[in-house]
C-alpha cells in the first residue's frame, strides 16, 4: 500500500529508541515510540508504542475509543457523548436501507455489536472481526468486517486495515470504505485541496464553512444551530488539531471525485455543535460474492512545536503536517 507523501527521511537521533517525532517535528521534546506491546483486558484491546496508545473496544463495534499521546486522547469518549470514538461504515449511507435514502442508524453488527478478537504475539498485531451482517440496499447480501491494527514504530504510527469480506454465495455489493472519527469542538480540521468542488448538505447552517489557504482546505470549529456537513475532494490525508495542540493525522489512498460513492466524497466533515466528525472514504468498489475489499489508513499523533501558528491557512502548520506525513 502506498501513502501520499510517505517518503523515507534519514535523520540522526541521539536517543536510543526515539523515532519519527524525534526527527524534526514531534513537538518540543523527542517522543519515543518504543517499546511496543499489544494486550487485552477482556474485550478491551490496547496497542502501545512508547508514548503513543490506541485502545479498541471489541464489545462495542471494535470502536477505537482512545488515540493518545502521553495520556492525552484526541477522540471524543463515551463519557462525553453517546456518539464517540472512531468507527467504520460501508458507504454510501443510502445502501444501509431498502428505501435508499435517510438510512439510519448504521449497520449494528459493524458499528455497535461485539467483535471477536485475537493478538499475534510475534508481531503485536490486533485483529477483530464482526458477526455477519446484511447491507439492506443489496437484498440477500452478507458481509463481515475485520479491523487489523499493526504498529509501525519507525514511523511513529499505527496502520489500521479494514477488510470487508463478502460472505454471500451469490450477491455482490457496491460499497466504499468509510472511516469516521469523532473529535471535540473547538479544534481545526484541514486536508489537501483536490480537484473537485466543496459542497454542503442542503440543510447545513450558513455559518458552517470550509475555507482554502496554503494549498489546503480548512474547517475552524464554530457553533452551529443544527447538523451541518461538507463534502470535499482531498489528496490522501486528513488532519485535525485539538485545542491542546495535538495533530491527529490520517493518511489513506487518494481517490478521484468520480471514484467516490454516490452522494459521498473522499473527505467529509460533519458537526452538530456538540462534536465534529472527520471522515475519509475510499473508492466505490464492486465486491463480488466471496471477495474482499481492503483499505489501510495510517494514523499518527504529534504535538505541534511551540511557535507554530494554529489557524486556518497557516503555512507553518501546513508544512508541519507535510513533514509528519513524510515520516
Amino acid at each position: 500500500m502506498e501513502y501520499v507523501g510517505f517518503v523515507k527521511l534519514i535523520c540522526v537521533v541521539a536517543l536510543v529508541g526515539v523515532s519519527a517525532g524525534g526527527c524534526g517535528g514531534g513537538g518540543d521534546e523527542p517522543i519515543s515510540y518504543t517499546p511496543v506491546s499489544a494486550t487485552n483486558d477482556g474485550d478491551l484491546y490496547t496497542l502501545q508504542l512508547g508514548a503513543l496508545k490506541l485502545v479498541i473496544d471489541g464489545a462495542r463495534g471494535a470502536r477505537i475509543t482512545e488515540f493518545s499521546l502521553k495520556g492525552t486522547n484526541v477522540l471524543v469518549t463515551r463519557d462525553e457523548s453517546g456518539t464517540y470514538g472512531s468507527t467504520y461504515w460501508p458507504s454510501p449511507q443510502a445502501s444501509w436501507c431498502a428505501a435508499g435514502a435517510a438510512c439510519w442508524p448504521p449497520i449494528a453488527a459493524i458499528d455497535t455489536q461485539p467483535y471477536t478478537g485475537d493478538i499475534d504475539a510475534q508481531t503485536n498485531v490486533i485483529r477483530l472481526t464482526s458477526a455477519e451482517a446484511s447491507i439492506d440496499g443489496f437484498p440477500g447480501s452478507a458481509v463481515t468486517l475485520t479491523k487489523e491494527l499493526a504498529p509501525a514504530p519507525d514511523s511513529g504510527a499505527v496502520d489500521v486495515t479494514y477488510t470487508l469480506a463478502n460472505t454471500s454465495p451469490s450477491v455482490g455489493v457496491d460499497v466504499a470504505p468509510w472511516l469516521i472519527s469523532r473529535v471535540a469542538t473547538g479544534g481545526l480540521t484541514f486536508f489537501g485541496q483536490g480537484t473537485g468542488p466543496t459542497t454542503y448538505a442542503s440543510d447545513s447552517d450558513p455559518a458552517f464553512a470550509v475555507t482554502d489557504g496554503a494549498g489546503n482546505l480548512w474547517y475552524q470549529s464554530a457553533p452551529v444551530a443544527h447538523n451541518s456537513k461538507a463534502f470535499a475532494d482531498g489528496t490522501g490525508w486528513l488532519a485535525h488539531v485539538t485545542p491542546a495542540r495535538l495533530l491527529y493525522l490520517m493518511a489513506h489512498p487518494e481517490i478521484q471525485p468520480a471514484d467516490a460513492a454516490p452522494g459521498e466524497a473522499e473527505i467529509e466533515v460533519f458537526t452538530n455543535g456538540d462534536y465534529v466528525e472527520i471522515e475519509s472514504q475510499g473508492p466505490l468498489t464492486t465486491v463480488a460474492a466471496g471477495q474482499t475489499l481492503t483499505w489501510t489508513v495510517r494514523w499518527k499523533l504529534r504535538r505541534i512545536p511551540g511557535g507554530t501558528s494554529v489557524a486556518a491557512g497557516s503555512a507553518g502548520l501546513a508544512s508541519f503536517a507535510t513533514a509528519t506525513l513524510a515520516e
